[in-house]
């Protein structure tokens, strides 16, 4: 028993020598392993001019969501007919233009007028989409 008593004795002593060689490695190593130099800033850039970007814009590909209903299509929110809708992404077409074509639906649209849709705007060359299940946003 004798043993246990010297021990209870002793006192607990926190070495500080150990614990700030530990800091100045993590120092040394979080250094090293930071850069200060971003290589991004030592790149040239060429910035596009305001002229550039109006260029740019204008030349902006036609986007048309098209909604097939009951009663026929609305394009980008107007009623249009079939061969009106034909007609003007043929003209745009014939323009050099790139044509996207955003196709929905509800839920009362007839299957074959839908299929009609995407195949008239394939058939004429333009881009096309079919959106997921319509809903009314307002």
């Amino acid at each position: 028993m004798a043993f246990l008593r010297e021990r209870e004795a002793e006192e607990i002593e926190f070495q500080m020598a150990p614990m700030i060689d530990c800091v100045f490695l993590l120092l040394i190593f979080f250094l090293t392993a930071t850069s200060f130099i971003s290589p991004e800033t030592q790149i040239a850039t060429d910035l596009p001019k305001k002229e550039q970007k109006q260029q740019e814009d204008e030349a902006l590909p036609q986007q048309f969501l098209v909604v097939v209903t009951e009663k026929g299509i609305l394009v980008n929110k107007r009623e249009m007919k079939k061969t009106t809708f034909r007609n003007n992404l043929i003209a745009l077409r014939a323009g050099g233009e790139e044509v996207y074509v955003f196709v929905d639906a509800t839920d009362e649209a007839r299957h074959g007028d839908v299929v009609e849709v995407i195949d008239m705007a394939r058939d004429i060359g333009a881009k096309v989409t079919v959106q997921p299940p319509y809903e009314e946003i307002e």
